[in-house]
């Protein structure tokens, strides 16, 4: 079963792509789009940030599980945390926001574009807010030290577990904005499969 599956596919508008590998899965949006003028640097409020990645193109985002994510950076994950993740309902998670110029190479690559509307936009804008913890109108930074140099992690609002993913997140990110989607998507294959139909 999909959502929305009778989607629309617009021939301009704001760039979206969702690019992944054999595991997960990401959203890259224009740092400033040329309809809305949307900055998410003004929605960051991080003049650290602002100041190191102003001339990059791409803000990218994916949703993830924040005691796998935090331990990756020191090697301590292992199969008993993998396991605790999927089956513990109510694990904390975190927001990956990186600021690039090109797509991450990947040895399994999943891309596809999308043109967004200015309402599709707002509605993806929205959705991905919500996934911010806030504190004083500006997220909460969980790191600033991320796997690369360019990324960094924040607090998330949502609870990871076995029915609710990275790949979940990011379908319902486009499901928010309209976009071909399945309704459940514990796989990046099962993304990718309703996006290239």
């Amino acid at each position: 079963m999909v959502r929305h599956a009778q989607e629309t596919i617009s021939l301009s508008g704001i760039p979206l792509v969702i690019n992944g590998d054999g595991f997960q899965t990401e959203l890259y949006l224009p740092i400033e789009d040329s309809v809305l003028h949307h900055n998410w640097f003004d929605f960051m409020k991080d003049s650290l940030i602002a100041q190191k990645h102003r001339g990059n193109k791409y803000f990218t985002i994916g949703w993830a599980e924040e005691d796998w994510s935090m331990d990756e950076l020191s090697n301590r994950r292992d199969l008993l945390m993998a396991i605790e993740s999927l089956i513990w309902p109510w694990n904390k998670s975190i927001m990956h926001v990186q600021f690039m110029d090109t797509l991450h190479r990947r040895k399994r690559p999943f891309t596809v574009y999308r043109l967004l509307t200015a309402h599709q936009y707002l509605q993806l804008i929205s959705f991905i807010k919500k996934g911010f913890v806030l504190k004083s109108n500006k997220p909460v930074v969980r790191s600033y030290r991320g796997y690369y140099g360019y990324d960094y992690f924040f607090s998330s609002t949502r609870k990871y577990n076995a029915f609710n993913t990275c790949n979940q997140w990011t379908a319902d990110a486009l499901n928010s904005c309209n976009i071909r989607n399945p309704i459940f998507a514990p796989f990046v294959w099962s993304i990718a499969y309703q996006l290239k139909r």
